[in-house]
């Protein structure tokens, strides 16, 4: 089944006022969930970009939403790092599904094995 990645602001962290304007967002916090509906689990970034870009339209924080917010991330971020995050998400949710190999303790191979111990031939076999 296809991963689903789910981009999600959790946090917006700014000040009243900067140049006028109000509620300025300069910092958010966002994760990301991978889920093929048999295995998920996520990442958790923060962001910080440089308010009142001159370049850029100032938008009221009253008419943010999820989406425009994921985009300034996104944008910022670039996609070489979007691209990074969704396939570590997407090994992650594998070795959910299909967990690797676990490493054993080998012994050393120029230390002698132990003898085993050698039967109590005191007690009784019935």
């Amino acid at each position: 089944m296809p991963i689903t990645y789910t981009w999600t602001a959790t946090a917006l962290i700014g000040y009243p006022v900067i140049d006028g304007e109000t509620d300025v967002v300069t910092r958010a916090s966002y994760t990301v969930i991978a889920d093929d509906g048999e295995g998920h689990t996520a990442e958790y970034g923060n962001f910080a970009y440089t308010p009142l870009d001159p370049s850029v339209p100032f938008i009221p924080y009253a008419d943010l939403t999820n989406d425009i917010v994921i985009g300034w991330v996104q944008n910022a971020i670039g996609p070489d790092a979007i691209a990074a995050i969704q396939g570590s998400l997407a090994i992650q949710v594998e070795r959910q599904i299909n967990p690797p190999p676990q490493p054993e303790v080998l012994p050393l191979p120029w230390v002698p094995a132990p003898e085993p111990p050698a039967p109590d031939l005191s007690v009784p076999v019935s």
